[in-house]
């Protein structure tokens, strides 16, 4: 309706004073005042040097609009009301028609996201599922608009943290007994404290990095490789179990050794050492100053073994080469990383740069996580958590949709808050169920449930009636999920969703309180509004990996 509002008031503007403008179209703040409103007259009085309030009257004289009712100008404001009985129509009978289609896109070009990435050097923590989460949802909604996405977790199998762990079994073994990337946290753990307290063995660490390095340049198998391949899986096996008890998958597991491997690494060094931007001092050192980066990008170190940003640019161009759009989700402390890997790249000759989700970091009450001193909450403590409180909150209701509850609350409660806030992490809060939030989604849809099991009516609509205020309020909500997705989607901006999904709840709830359902004359139309709201419902939830249960 907003695109039809807007192309209408153009195209009469155009004929009456010949004016090319931009229309924007709102929403009153209260739907008595009409259900959208354009104020371009105020901006046209200024072209026009007349007063706003008789533009507005004259754009309207003979303005129709498919689907509008009544059009009225307001001190300058022209509002529209719209008539109900096509609309409405129209609105549901699309959800009815579509059921689990209703929103989902043409098809796009193919994406690669890569999303979690966090070190084998222990399990994920709270703040790993943030990026997780964001990553998952954020592929999800993109699919439903129509990409072909491909999702990635790149390992990271060459940095200190893994020569860390290595060295650190050799020293102390592993504990068969805990999860495997809980078993390789206490390693790590033990490996920096006793390094901490032995720092002459600090040049054992960076001979097992060179070792690795020059064994993957001459594509080898040995004992060095085997070590670090061990201690790598042994981690993501755990990680991957973890992951699947979110509900996310990967598409693929990229190790950064296969850049060293393949030779895209020394590709990589030569090519940029060829732009003439590259100094040779203690290290190479690539200049970015063309691109206003002050700071120079280490590219390799003196003894010619590469770093983490040389083999994330190979993993990049690789990236850039086999999709059309990359996008990557990352923690805000990598902004200037990520400049200079898209400086780089320009440098490279790409002529696409990767795009970035950035996030803040969650943190706890009393301070800030750290997997090297083992001051943490994994992600396995919360949803442990988490269950035990929605298995409480089930036996009070005598139903067993724990796993639901508690997985959505979770999800929820990262998604809904938009990546560029700080989350501070507060049991109570993630785990309330009483609060607004995914419960009172998944409420909503229970509810509509039940009042669809008790009469299901599927004859033609007919919104000929006097709606009520929440009726009408709950068809435009509905109406919005495809701007929503839309939105979502090109933003890449989770929370969107989230946010939509809670102000429908409310709307039909409104709805619910106010509007007899099954003893209503009105009963096929309004069962319809049920039926449409459940839908919808149902189709935001399980882009946000959330289930919508039936009961509860």
């Amino acid at each position: 309706m907003k695109e039809i509002i807007k192309k209408e008031v153009k195209k009469k503007i155009l004929e009456k004073f010949n004016v090319n403008i931009e229309v924007n179209v709102d929403e009153p703040p209260k739907i008595e005042m009409g259900d959208f409103s354009v104020n371009v007259a105020f901006r046209l009085a200024k072209e026009l040097k007349r007063n706003p309030k008789e533009i507005a009257e004259e754009l309207v004289k003979d303005l129709k609009v498919e689907g509008v009712k009544e059009i009225k100008v307001v001190n300058g404001y022209i509002n529209f009301y719209l008539d109900y009985e096509i609309y409405g129509k129209q609105v549901i009978g699309e959800i009815l028609e579509k059921e689990s289609d209703y929103g989902r896109g043409e098809k796009k070009e193919k994406v690669i996201l890569e999303h979690t990435s966090a070190n084998p050097n222990g399990p994920l923590h709270i703040g790993h599922l943030r990026n997780a989460i964001i990553g998952d949802c954020l592929k999800r909604i993109l699919e439903f608009y129509g990409y072909e996405v491909e999702t990635h977790y790149y390992v990271n199998d060459m940095g200190r943290q893994m020569a860390l762990v290595v060295y650190g079994i050799e020293k102390f073994g592993l504990d068969k007994e805990k999860k495997k990337d809980h078993a390789i946290a206490e390693v790590y753990v033990k490996i920096n404290k006793y390094l901490e307290e032995h720092k002459e063995e600090e040049e054992k660490i960076s001979e097992l990095m060179k070792l690795y390095e020059e064994s993957l340049e001459k594509n080898e198998e040995n004992e060095i490789t085997k070590k670090f391949e061990f201690a790598v899986n042994y981690a993501l096996e755990g990680i991957k179990e973890t992951l699947k008890n979110l509900d996310i998958e990967h598409d693929k597991f990229v190790w950064e050794s296969s850049y060293v491997r393949n030779g895209l690494v020394k590709e990589v060094i030569k090519r940029l050492i060829e732009t003439g931007k590259v100094i040779k001092e203690d290290t190479y050192l690539l200049s970015l100053e063309d691109f206003g980066i002050e700071k120079k990008m280490v590219l390799a170190r003196s003894n010619g073994t590469s770093l983490y940003s040389t083999r994330d640019i190979a993993y990049h161009l690789d990236k850039l080469r086999n999709a059309d759009i990359v996008i990557d989700v990352l923690g805000a402390d990598h902004k200037l990383t990520a400049e200079m890997v898209k400086a780089a790249l320009k440098l490279l000759g790409c002529e696409k740069e990767p795009e970035i989700v950035f996030y803040e970091f969650i943190s706890l009450p009393e301070g800030s996580m750290s997997t090297r001193k083992g001051r943490f909450i994994s992600a396995d403590e919360l949803l442990e958590e988490a269950l035990k409180r929605a298995k409480e909150e089930c036996e009070k209701r005598n139903v067993s949709v724990e796993r639901d509850i508690a997985l959505g609350s979770v999800r929820f409660n990262i998604a809904k808050v938009s990546p560029e806030k700080p989350l501070i992490f507060r049991w109570e809060e993630a785990l309330d169920f009483e609060k607004v939030g995914c419960p009172l989604i998944q409420y909503a849809h229970v509810r509509a449930s039940s009042i669809l099991r008790e009469a299901n009516d599927s004859e033609s609509l007919n919104f000929s009636y006097n709606l009520e205020k929440e009726e009408k309020e709950l068809i435009k909500m509905l109406d919005k999920f495809k701007e929503v997705i839309k939105e979502s989607a090109e933003k890449r901006r989770v929370h969107i969703l989230a946010n939509y999904l809670i102000e429908l709840a409310k709307k039909f709830n409104k709805f619910y309180e106010k509007c007899p359902i099954l003893k209503s004359e009105y009963k096929r139309e309004r069962l319809a509004l049920v039926k449409a709201t459940k839908i919808v419902i149902k189709n935001g939830l399980n882009l946000l990996g959330i289930k919508a249960p039936e009961r509860m």
